[in-house]
């Protein structure tokens, strides 16, 4: 508990020292805050768009979990740079413990901000969001911290290609918002990303006020099987 303690220290100087890490954590999460507020309403109102409310919604949070994760993937690409990895092997704590915790720690201010993103946003008015039924869609979308975190950590090299390879999922991983724009079953075909059953869970919280365990059950389990891989295969490669 005490290298754990701190590890967490130090991962605070770290972001306080690095004005960049400090926008990331901050100021960039505030941002899509007020996106939302502000810029989205001001776009709706020009154009009529208040009825895809929902998709700007998931639109930006899922941005949330992603800029966590950017976070974490650096710090672990700074820690690999200076060797930490290298010294764990003999240090009291192992390396699947520093990786669970270096997971977790960031994973809790993803929470707290996908929590209270539904009611500062001001997207979802008149809809039938039920904050109960989110808490769990909430868990699920902090999962996406981690995951990006292993993702980029286990097949980039130097901050260069961790940049490319954000960019290249962030793209793709806002794709399943167009199976809201297909009917019927076709929508499956974006299965194989896996936010896509987490923007199926919230749709249903939003239009419905109910959760489907289907897609928040199929969500976990995709989450979880990706992140074990990912785990073994950055263990494998450091």
């Amino acid at each position: 508990m005490v290298y754990f303690i701190k590890l967490a220290i130090n991962d605070l100087k770290n972001i306080v020292r690095d004005k960049f890490l400090v926008y990331a954590c901050i100021a960039f999460p505030v941002m899509i805050i007020l996106i939302s507020r502000i810029f989205v309403h001001w776009i709706s109102e020009a154009y009529a768009l208040e009825g895809i409310y929902p998709l700007f919604f998931m639109l930006l949070v899922i941005m949330i979990p992603l800029i966590f994760g950017f976070i974490t993937a650096f710090l672990i690409i700074d820690e690999r740079d200076e060797h930490l990895l290298t010294v764990l092997r003999v240090m009291p704590i192992s390396r699947n413990s520093y990786l669970a915790y270096r997971m977790f720690f960031m994973s809790i201010f993803s929470f707290i901000f996908v929590l209270i993103f539904p009611a500062l946003s001001g997207l979802l008015e008149g809809t039938q969001f039920s904050y109960t039924q989110y808490v769990p869609v909430a868990v699920l979308l902090t999962l996406f911290t981690p995951f990006s975190a292993l993702l980029v950590t286990t097949f980039a090299n130097n901050k260069v290609q961790a940049f490319a390879i954000f960019k290249i999922g962030g793209t793709l991983f806002l794709v399943p918002l167009f199976a809201f724009f297909i009917a019927d079953n076709l929508k499956y075909v974006f299965g194989f990303i896996p936010n896509f059953w987490t923007f199926m869970a919230i749709d249903s919280v939003i239009q419905e006020g109910t959760l489907d365990l289907v897609y928040l059950l199929i969500g976990f389990v995709f989450h979880i099987a990706l992140l074990a891989v990912l785990f073994h295969l950055f263990n494998k490669k450091y």
